[in-house]
């Protein structure tokens, strides 16, 4: 009886044991694919700086809205002047860690404050979908344009491409847009290069299919490119806000911030923007 009975403990161990280590894997697990860990790269002139304290900070998103909206183009210099620091992108410190990373899109009262990478040639479009800044695998992936896009942001419609992390981080709060009254409140986006600050007033926000845009439309068609325009502003009965008068030409320069819906594989939800304002770096 007693050789049973400790038997008994002896296998009440293990099975403790087991779940444990089978809850500590599944922990894991969810850390190393769903959750951005990897030290970010901050938006300052302390750009290579990677102390305990900056891989502790996470962007927080704002909870007060602007109490007017105006065209961003009118408020651009308040904006910009809103910015943490008197440098806003350090672009040679950027590209000693990445010669990849090109530009920084941020937008203000969300968490998208992140470089864009786009891979070099002969290397695969996709590469940045899995790897992060240092070009190391990262689930979250690094924010990217693919090749089809020049760097300058003159085509047409540039296509940005950012995972919808769990945490938040990435793209995820995009979906922020989804609300009427975010959207409404809520209509700039900054892209930075190394010679350029760019703005766009963002007029629609909207669940896609899982087409690739750039290979669907012909931008460099007038009427292909028309169609692609007038697709932006069509009024959906689900996820879709769309700000009123708007008018879209043929000459605007349009971009497009894609990420994932949750649930859904073989949907997407964009963010779309037109060019309002380009000027020189300071």
């Amino acid at each position: 009886m007693k050789k049973k009975n400790a038997s008994k403990v002896i296998w009440s161990i293990i099975l403790v044991i087991s779940i444990l280590v089978c809850l500590l894997c599944a922990g894991y697990l969810v850390k190393y694919f769903f959750l951005d860990t990897t030290t970010p790269i901050i938006r300052t002139s302390e750009t290579t700086a990677t102390t305990s304290s900056q891989q502790e900070e996470t962007a927080e998103v704002e909870t007060e809205a602007p109490t007017t909206l105006d065209i961003p183009a009118q408020r651009y210099a308040e904006d910009v002047a809103s910015l943490p620091e008197d440098d806003f992108v350090n672009f040679e410190e950027l590209m000693e860690i990445n010669p990849d990373i090109y530009a920084w899109i941020y937008i203000p009262n969300t968490n998208v404050d992140n470089p864009v990478a786009q891979s070099a040639e002969g290397v695969d479009d996709s590469f940045y979908l899995s790897h992060n800044v240092y070009k190391n695998y990262q689930f979250s992936g690094t924010v990217y344009t693919e090749k089809k896009n020049k760097r300058d942001f003159t085509d047409p419609v540039t296509v940005l491409y950012g995972h919808n992390m769990l945490n938040g981080s990435m793209f995820a709060s995009l979906h922020n847009f989804n609300d009427k009254t975010f959207f409404d409140n809520n209509n700039t986006i900054f892209v930075f290069t190394k010679d350029k600050v760019f703005t766009y007033l963002i007029y629609s926000a909207y669940q896609y299919d899982d087409r690739h845009i750039l290979n669907s439309f012909d931008m460099s068609d007038n009427s292909s490119f028309r169609q692609y325009l007038d697709s932006t502003l069509v009024e959906r009965p689900y996820y879709c806000n769309v700000r009123e008068g708007i008018e879209l030409s043929e000459d605007d320069r349009i971009i497009t911030l894609s990420t994932c819906m949750n649930g859904g594989g073989n949907v997407r939800y964009l963010v779309q923007g037109v060019l309002v304002n380009e000027q020189q770096s300071e």
